[in-house]
C-alpha cells in the first residue's frame, strides 16, 4: 500500500474516532498520533479498579506504543498482585486459562514494571497450557494471546511455538476465519510488521484492513453499534500503527 493511500485510511479513521467517540476513545486516538499530552493520561484511564480494568489499560496504552508512566505502573501493579497460584489470572474469560495468561504477562513483559517472578510463574502456566491444538481452526484470539507471550519472553519454547502462531495466523488469514483486524491486532501485539511461520508480510494486512473501511471512515458493518465501530476502528489504527509506520506519521502530520 502505497504512503499516501495509508495515510488517507489513517486519517479518515483519526476523523471517525473524533465525530463519534467518546471522550476517552477520542484520548486513545490521539494518543496513537502521540497528540496527547501524557499529563492527560492519568484522568483518561483513571479508575484502574479491577483486574479487568487494569488488563484493558495495558491494552489501550500498548496499542499506542506507551510502556512506562504511572498510568502503566498501576495496571501492571494490580495485575502482579492478582497473579493466582498457578501463574495465570481470571481476568480474560473469553480465553482458556494457559492464552489469559500468556496475553496478561506479555503485556506486562512490555512494560518497564514486570516483575522478573510474575513472568517466570506465568510462563510455566503458559508451557503447561501450550500446544500447537490451542492456535488451531483459525482460533485468532488464542493466536494473538500466544504470539503476544512468545514474542515479547525470552522463553525456552518461544520460537517453535512462534511458528506454529505464524502458520495459524496464516492459514486463517487465507482461508478467511481470521479478518483483517483480528491479523492486525496480532501483529500489534508483537509489536513487528512479520511474524515468525507467517508468509503474511504488513503491506498486505494493510492493504486489507484498508479494504475494509466504510465510506465514514470507521471500520465493522455500517449498520453496527457505533461504540463497537469506534472500538474496531482503535483496533485498525493500532494495527496501521505497527503495520505502515511510515503512513502513520505522515497522517499525524495534517
Amino acid at each position: 500500500m502505497s504512503g499516501a493511500a495509508g495515510s488517507d485510511v489513517a486519517r479518515r479513521a483519526r476523523g471517525f474516532v473524533a465525530a463519534h467517540g467518546d471522550a476517552q476513545q477520542r484520548v486513545r486516538a490521539e494518543l496513537l498520533f502521540d497528540a496527547v499530552p501524557r499529563a492527560a493520561l492519568d484522568a483518561a484511564f483513571a479508575p484502574i479498579d479491577t483486574d479487568a480494568a487494569a488488563l484493558r489499560a495495558l491494552e489501550q496504552l500498548d496499542a499506542a506504543g506507551v510502556h512506562e508512566g504511572p498510568v502503566a505502573e498501576r495496571a501492571a501493579a494490580r495485575l502482579a498482585a492478582a497473579q493466582e497460584a498457578d501463574g495465570g489470572w481470571s481476568c480474560v474469560p473469553a480465553l482458556e486459562h494457559g492464552a489469559a495468561a500468556a496475553l496478561v504477562a506479555g503485556l506486562l513483559a512490555k512494560t518497564r514494571f514486570a516483575r522478573a517472578a510474575v513472568l517466570r510463574a506465568a510462563g510455566r502456566r503458559v508451557a503447561a497450557s501450550w500446544a500447537p491444538e490451542r492456535v488451531e481452526g483459525g482460533a485468532a484470539a488464542a493466536i494473538a494471546a500466544y504470539a503476544c507471550f512468545f514474542a515479547n519472553t525470552d522463553h525456552e519454547i518461544a520460537d517453535g511455538a512462534l511458528q506454529w502462531c505464524g502458520r495459524e495466523l496464516e492459514r486463517g488469514f487465507r482461508n478467511g476465519s481470521i479478518d483483517a483486524l483480528a491479523a492486525g491486532r496480532v501483529f500489534a501485539l508483537c509489536d513487528a510488521q512479520a511474524v515468525p511461520g507467517a508468509r503474511l508480510g504488513a503491506d498486505e494486512v494493510a492493504l486489507s484492513l484498508a479494504a475494509a473501511q466504510a465510506d465514514d471512515g470507521g471500520f465493522a458493518p455500517a449498520a453496527g453499534d457505533v461504540a463497537a465501530r469506534v472500538e474496531a476502528t482503535l483496533a485498525a489504527l493500532a494495527a496501521l500503527r505497527r503495520l505502515t509506520p511510515r503512513a502513520f506519521r505522515a497522517a499525524s502530520l495534517r
